[in-house]
């Protein structure tokens, strides 16, 4: 038996990640704008700190190897959320069909548990390795590496790749039970 108030949630639900979708362009729009327009923001917010302002190191002032290496990093970063969103519009639009035990969706689960776990450490990287560059090409003046994990978030994808595995293990164990029946 269907439970139809949670059917009707993850209808709408389904229903608004198109709206999601609709707004993900504007969100890199406004990301894109908010790094080229970071000067102008910072010379209104502090007009009588010019100089300190000056002293800062910003995208735009970059070497064209640094932009490309920075514009590289966002463009990684952005198509890893995109993958996120596009792995979660899959199990919401599962859970909307009624399709919510199955195997493919808990394959998504665990997917999405393994790129949230595995997402810390691949920005540490970039961040660590652009600012390597950055140093390489007069950028910045010094490397400063970060160690700086979020354990927080690795714990929840793990946690996710878990509850995934104990799904999937429920579902087997329901269809061997069903075949002896």
């Amino acid at each position: 038996m269907k439970d139809q108030a949670a059917m009707r949630l993850f209808f709408w639900a389904d229903r608004a990640f198109w709206l999601i979708w609709l707004g993900f362009p504007v969100l890199i729009w406004v990301a894109v704008r908010g790094v080229l327009t970071a000067p102008e923001q910072l010379a209104v917010l502090a007009p009588d700190q010019a100089a300190c302002l000056a002293g800062l190191p910003l995208v735009v002032n970059f070497s064209p190897v640094g932009r490309a290496v920075f514009w590289s990093g966002f463009a990684i970063e952005f198509a890893i959320f995109a993958i996120l969103l596009l792995l979660a519009h899959r199990v919401i639009h599962r859970c909307a069909m009624g399709e919510v035990f199955v195997l493919p969706m808990i394959g998504s689960l665990r997917l999405i548990g393994t790129l949230i776990a595995l997402f810390p450490l691949l920005d540490l990287a970039i961040t660590n390795l652009s600012m390597l560059v950055y140093v390489a090409m007069g950028d910045i003046p010094v490397f400063e590496p970060n160690f700086a994990l979020d354990v927080t978030v690795i714990g929840m994808g793990l946690l996710m790749v878990v509850m995934a595995a104990a799904m999937r293990m429920a579902v087997r164990l329901h269809q061997d039970a069903e075949l002896t029946i």
